[in-house]
């Protein structure tokens, strides 16, 4: 989902669609339930402002989801089929006929006065737009790991490039930055002399960014006996990053890319067009890119992957 419409028309119905699977569910299993315990002669007044508070709750998201799926079916995106974005329409329009049919009818008896039998079928009646929020939920929550997986697998592929068009083979960008303990640093410096891995991670201190630090850090010393360095990438600033170097005895430096200027230049997506991207790329001594691995998640991966083609071009060069 690269096209920035097409993102936006995602995240608002993923987020519309969640927002009202959350509150479907406290309504089914705790609001409706309660009704019971409203006396009897409050429940015609309580009902009718219930109503109308709860109309201002539900109004935009159940609007903006109506809107999305209808968007979703004309722009197509990549990552979600023809029978996705039609069923998903389909099970909006199964809900707001369920309001219209069955839950309005019911909260209008009750607001002349409460009624057991009309309580019940609310109940009840309401099971149906429970299970069309949580599949819809489901369905939203698969397509954007379908994107993920896309976006991710785009990289992978020794074919394809990145954003920039960076693909395996190229030459990498040169650059130039400071390290958080304050040293210069540029690709020019390692040409001719060591490979260099360069990962970009989202955020110091974050579970998959800690776990995929410490394991660069505990294999370290394989990428520097395979004639490589090792240097990480993130948007936090050099106070954050000598903290978390130092909590975690990490052995190599890091680049504050506050600006985005580094993660610009190497091309690292965001993931749905919200997260930074955790992209690692190997270049060899000669600059030349022998390795792009994507994958927001799989942290340790990266490390295998980067070790793997440092070890098969130093064993290419000969040493």
């Amino acid at each position: 989902m690269h096209d920035p419409l097409v993102r936006a028309v995602f995240l608002a119905q993923l987020a519309s669609t969640l927002t009202m699977g959350g509150v479907i569910w406290f309504v089914q299993i705790a609001h409706y339930p309660l009704f019971s315990c409203v006396g009897n002669s409050e429940f015609a007044a309580y009902e009718c402002r219930h109503r109308s508070l709860t109309t201002w709750v539900v109004a935009i998201p159940m609007l903006t989801e109506l809107v999305t799926s209808g968007m979703l079916i004309w722009l197509r995106p990549e990552a979600i089929p023809v029978w996705g974005a039609w069923a998903g329409f389909a099970l909006v329009a199964v809900l707001w006929a369920s309001t219209a049919w069955l839950q309005v009818p019911c909260h209008g008896a009750l607001s002349r006065g409460y009624d057991a039998a009309v309580h019940r079928r609310l109940v009840a009646t309401n099971w149906l737009r429970t299970a069309g929020w949580t599949i819809r939920s489901v369905l939203l929550l698969w397509f954007a790991w379908t994107a993920l997986g896309q976006s991710e697998r785009s990289h992978d592929n020794p074919e394809e490039g990145n954003v920039a068009g960076l693909k395996i083979g190229d030459r990498a960008p040169d650059f130039s930055a400071t390290t958080s303990d304050g040293n210069p640093v540029r690709l020019a410096d390692f040409l001719g002399k060591r490979a260099l891995v360069l990962f970009f991670y989202p955020k110091d201190g974050t579970p998959v960014c800690t776990k995929e630090a410490c394991a660069f850090r505990d294999s370290y010393d394989k990428f520097v006996q395979a004639g490589a360095d090792v240097i990480g990438v993130s948007s936090d600033d050099e106070a954050s990053h000598q903290s978390f170097a130092r909590e975690h005895k990490l052995s190599f430096p890091l680049i504050s890319d506050t600006t985005g200027a580094l993660r610009k230049t190497f091309a690292v997506p965001k993931t749905l067009g919200l997260f930074p991207g955790r992209v690692t790329y190997v270049i060899d001594k000669e600059g030349v890119i022998r390795q792009i691995f994507s994958a927001q998640f799989a942290s340790d991966e990266h490390v295998r992957q980067a070790l793997s083609a440092v070890e098969s071009s130093a064993a290419g060069n000969g040493q």
